[in-house]
């Protein structure tokens, strides 16, 4: 798992207080997790974009969006769309998000989402800005796909295809003798967790498909596991959830987590203070073929043929981010040959193996910056520092 660092946390996550016409949070949470689906005996496939978030195209009242796929999350509908739609606002709703920022909330009825052909319906959905979310409104029109909809059904994630099968039969799936089960308990958000070792020590974790970090963890439950794993920084980080963005230095080290048998050797854990939540993210899927079966307390675990999982993190120690007409150093690992090369959070970046940068707004950079980091493993980048250039040539080598 060659795990380029995403500075995207895209869950959304937390009940607090109910306001309007809703007042009783276990009224609320009853309301939006009633999403009808009755259709029984089908088998249908739905394409996926990946550019570390799982994203799929959903028809609302007529038109088709992209949605984050989000385990961990709750059906959200961006404003744009609300205001095309004029959907029923329902309530108020003062949600949380893993970095910090709260936000009142309307909850909408947005009637059926279609989804490759299997309807959903009497879907409620939170009405979300995105933009304030620069990295998520890059890849979503729509809003998300939450676990009000994905406990529904069965759905398998599989990578190599870039599809994702949703069916009412775990017999139509052909394969899954050699898939590992691992018992799943939702919360009463519907919202997936399962038992782990972390270095050693029992975990609980949440499956957050939302979350582009293979582990995400609280402060509290990090500082348990830590020990003497081995650890580091990364300068410049932003956490980006529904909300908007949080810019924090953010903490790392070095996490062996075992899953039913299952070990991930070596995976980068990341926590920042104040952080309370503890999520196992998506990387996983370019490893294994992931089903999820929420409705019956389960999730599969298959890997992907001829292919076993790597150890360690793997990076060139850098980010890169289009800012204010710039290509710039986004965030920097510390102890890695990027730092001691000199590169800093704020560096413009002229060029990239030769070739000059020819995106020139955010979006386009990030799809650019975001295939290098994945198949690339040697690079050349031309820095412009004190105003004088210089060139910086790394390989992607293992952090810890």
């Amino acid at each position: 798992m060659k795990h380029a660092f995403y500075t995207a946390c895209l869950c959304c996550l937390a009940f607090v207080t109910a306001y309007g016409q809703l007042q009783d949070a276990e009224e609320i949470r009853k309301l939006v997790n009633d999403v009808h689906a009755g259709d029984s005996g089908f088998y249908v496939e739905v394409p996926f974009e990946y550019n570390g978030e799982i994203i799929i195209r959903a028809e609302v009242a007529g038109e088709a969006y992209n949605f984050l796929f989000d385990t961990g999350g709750y059906t959200m509908i961006d404003a744009a769309v609300q205001q095309k739609n004029n959907f029923t606002v329902l309530g108020k709703q003062l949600l949380n998000s893993t970095n910090g920022l709260s936000k009142e909330t309307d909850i909408l009825y947005a009637g059926t989402f279609d989804i490759g052909g299997l309807l959903f319906d009497h879907v409620k959905a939170y009405c979300i800005e995105l933009d304030n979310s620069p990295k998520l409104q890059c890849m979503v029109n729509g809003g998300i796909i939450g676990s009000a909809i994905i406990h529904n059904h069965i759905w398998q994630i599989d990578y190599p295809n870039r599809k994702i099968i949703i069916t009412d039969s775990l017999e139509k799936l052909p394969g899954m003798e050699s898939a590992v089960r691992i018992p799943v308990y939702l919360n009463p958000n519907l919202q997936p967790y399962f038992m782990s070792k972390v270095n050693g020590r029992s975990q609980w974790l949440m499956f957050d498909t939302g979350c582009a970090s293979p582990l995400w963890m609280g402060d509290k439950d990090a500082q348990k596991v830590i020990g003497d794993a081995k650890k580091t920084r990364i300068i410049g980080a932003s956490v980006e959830t529904h909300h908007g963005r949080v810019s924090d230095t953010l903490n790392a080290f070095s996490a062996d987590c075992e899953i039913n048998g299952l070990t991930f050797k070596e995976i980068p854990a990341y926590y920042r203070d104040g952080s309370g939540l503890t999520l196992f993210g998506n990387p996983v899927i370019k490893d294994y073929i992931v089903t999820l079966n929420f409705g019956e307390g389960e999730m599969y675990f298959k890997p992907i043929e001829a292919q076993s999982a790597p150890i360690g993190w793997e990076s060139f120690g850098f980010t890169l981010e289009y800012e204010g007409g710039n290509c710039k150093i986004a965030t920097v690992i510390e102890g890695t040959e990027a730092q001691k090369s000199g590169l800093r959070p704020g560096d413009v970046v002229t060029a990239i193996n030769g070739k000059k940068i020819t995106c020139t707004d955010f979006c386009s950079c990030f799809a650019t910056f975001y295939e290098l980091q994945e198949k690339s493993y040697d690079i050349t980048l031309s820095v412009l520092k004190n105003d004088k250039p210089k060139q910086v040539k790394l390989k992607k080598t293992r952090v810890f």
